[in-house]
């Protein structure tokens, strides 16, 4: 018991305890100030020659002559256990999800203790319950974030989702009539994205991620939107900033050159949405140098410029090279991009599909969800965005 609480006292102080890895710790002695025990888990062979964790040693005196558990080891294990709760109140938690039946309020009057089922409205998206308001005899449905849509929720967000898996637009309307018996119009489908990244990204944009490593990768790419001409065709500058460990892609920007103020600009949305990076890793295009001496070099020295250009420091930015391989191989289905403002919605909306809807194949999860963002979606995840940002918006507006 005297050890534990010596561990325990040796975490309170705050300073004593460095972290390597998860495997390796350095603990400072209590005696001397100059002196620091290494804390490491070992591994053990099991059956089948699997490897397995061990028994945590402690390179002092007391765990190595007397073979007992020393109150450096127990101190390490009581900054694990805070460590371990302190991630879990910081991640962001969901709101409540809005359901139409849980809740039912009168549009005209909002009033909520007088409202009765008054039948069915049958059209070819299905069933939709309507609702009779005694109190000053409004009639209306509830269908939160689709309100003043024809189609059924279902219908719209597989469009979306087909999309921005690589299928175009006009396959996605054809694999609607042949699935779903419903005709849509691939000009609709283009629409409802516009609408989803309008809809959506100021809600995602409003939490911020706790767990982001504050490495940020940043590249830019040439992408084809139809009424931007340049000297070399009908082209524009896609700017994307993504950060390491979690591959959370914070900032995606649309602009016509790659002047400093571009790059700037998604320096400045980057800061705004994740807060203070640690490093910037990019290219080494000028403009980048530049922006990075106005953005950061001035007033925040402790922010790093990595330019991934030397042998040393070459591979650095694979991640979010691999995000615009990504971006390359769907921009040869994105018709829809023939604008500037078009091309920025699109990307906008995939960026949304890309951190919240789409497990990573490295991670085993999606993006928001490493970065510490839980939001308790139903199996239709971009249906429970969309009400989530929606009943956020009814929200404000009350």
């Amino acid at each position: 018991m005297a050890r534990q609480v010596r561990g325990l006292a040796i975490v309170s102080i705050g300073s004593c305890i460095k972290r390597i890895n998860k495997l390796h710790y350095k603990v400072k002695s209590q005696s001397s100030e100059e002196t620091w025990y290494d804390v490491v888990r070992t591994y053990e062979t099991g059956r089948g020659d699997s490897r397995q964790e061990g028994q945590w040693t402690c390179s002092c005196p007391d765990f190595l002559y007397r073979k007992i558990v020393c109150k450096h080891v127990y101190a390490v294990g009581f900054s694990k256990e805070l460590r371990r709760r302190i991630v879990q109140q910081d991640v962001v938690q969901s709101p409540q999800l809005p359901i139409a039946s849980q809740s039912v309020e009168c549009p005209k009057c909002k009033l909520s203790d007088n409202i009765v089922k008054d039948g069915k409205r049958l059209n070819k998206s299905g069933a939709i319950q309507k609702y009779l308001c005694r109190s000053c005899n409004y009639r209306f449905i509830v269908n939160i974030g689709f309100e003043h849509s024809k189609k059924n929720p279902k219908i719209i967000t597989v469009a979306i989702d087909l999309y921005f898996k690589g299928v175009s637009l006009r396959k996605v309307a054809d694999h609607i009539k042949q699935f779903h018996n419903v005709k849509v119009d691939h000009t609709s489908i283009l629409d409802w994205i516009h609408r989803f990244a309008d809809e959506v990204a100021p809600f995602v944009d409003s939490m911020t991620p706790p767990h982001v490593s504050g490495i940020c990768h940043v590249d830019e790419m040439m992408v084809h939107v139809r009424r931007e001409k340049m000297e070399k065709g009908h082209y524009a500058w896609l700017w994307n900033l993504m950060d390491d460990t979690t591959r959370f892609w914070i900032s995606s920007k649309i602009s016509q050159r790659r002047e400093v103020s571009d790059a700037r600009a998604v320096f400045q949305d980057a800061r705004i949405k994740t807060g203070e990076p640690k490093a910037i890793i990019h290219d080494g295009l000028p403009s980048y140098d530049k922006a990075y001496r106005q953005e950061y070099f001035r007033d925040r020295k402790h922010v790093k410029n990595i330019r991934s250009i030397s042998v040393r420091n070459e591979g650095l930015n694979s991640r979010v090279e691999r995000l615009n391989g990504t971006m390359r191989d769907r921009e040869k289905v994105m018709r829809g991009m023939h604008s500037k403002e078009s091309a920025q919605k699109i990307i906008e909306a995939m960026r949304i599909h890309y951190n919240y809807c789409r497990e990573h194949s490295t991670l085993g999860k999606t993006p928001a969800e490493r970065a510490g963002i839980k939001l308790n979606f139903e199996t239709n995840r971009i249906e429970s965005l969309i009400r989530y940002a929606s009943n956020r918006g009814h929200e404000s507006a009350n």
